[in-house]
């Protein structure tokens, strides 16, 4: 091949893969994301407070039985992470509620495509649900509140 004709071939597979790599992040991008938190104590309140780097969510007091959820899409550089503190009478927790890290996103629904996590306060600690397997599983103690 002439110099010139291998230059625009190398070019030419350059922006392929350019564009497989940024497609892949784009659809992860544009994907919209749900977090519930659900309050599984029996007759009690629990207070939620949820935070990203950006955004604060403020603070929900959530009777027995109740959710509290909310949505977002990840940021470009996929590094989007929100953190909750949970308490109810002296108990408390605090935890990552959602990381775009494959590991977290495996746990919430069995594989790194999951766009739901979702959590359950109880009396002996907080739960994530596997919503592949239907199955929730124990993931934090309530410690003391501060």
């Amino acid at each position: 091949m002439k110099p010139n004709k291998i230059c625009h071939f190398q070019l030419y597979i350059f922006l392929l893969a350019l564009a497989f790599v940024l497609g892949d992040c784009a659809i992860g991008f544009m994907r919209k994301y749900h977090v519930r938190i659900h309050n599984g104590l029996r007759d009690k309140t629990m207070d939620v407070h949820c935070k990203s780097k950006d955004d604060d969510l403020g603070r929900h007091t959530l009777s027995s039985n109740k959710t509290y959820e909310f949505s977002f899409r990840a940021n470009y550089f996929r590094s989007t992470l929100f953190f909750c503190n949970l308490w109810y009478q002296n108990h408390h927790v605090v935890f990552d509620a959602f990381t775009t890290d494959v590991t977290l996103l495996d746990k919430c629904g069995g594989n790194s495509d999951a766009t739901n996590c979702n959590w359950k306060g109880q009396e002996d600690g907080v739960y994530l649900l596997n919503t592949a397997s239907k199955k929730w599983n124990f993931m934090y103690h309530w410690g003391p509140k501060p």
